[in-house]
């Protein structure tokens, strides 16, 4: 019987951590031919997508991006007031128009 490697164990780890098979499996951007524990595979489909050299680059940049919160109870489905949450120095906010979502390696 075949031992898992440190490196294959190293990607089995960051692909559970960081991707759903099953949501990209109902997006369809995992066909059939893509099996559940083919971690090699899945990787090398994602990097060829986000234009990557190596699937551990995912998440390595910060992203900011608007984000946008719909209201189920309004007839156009925009909601006027950003949600609420307490900051850092235990203020009440609103949510920033930008969202800030920072690299894993920055956490």
């Amino acid at each position: 019987m075949k031992t898992e490697s440190d490196k294959d164990r190293i990607l089995r780890e960051f692909m559970l951590e960081n991707f759903s098979y099953d949501g990209l499996r109902e997006i369809k951007f995992f066909d059939k031919t893509v099996k559940r524990k083919d971690y090699k595979k899945q990787a090398e489909m994602l990097c060829k997508f986000f234009g990557y050299q190596t699937i551990f680059e995912y998440g390595t940049k910060e992203i900011r991006c608007h984000l946008t919160f719909v209201d189920p109870d309004c007839p156009a489905g925009i909601k006027t007031a950003r949600p609420l949450h307490v900051d850092k120095q235990g203020e009440l906010k609103e949510e920033p128009f930008v969202a800030v979502i920072p690299s894993w390696l920055d956490k």
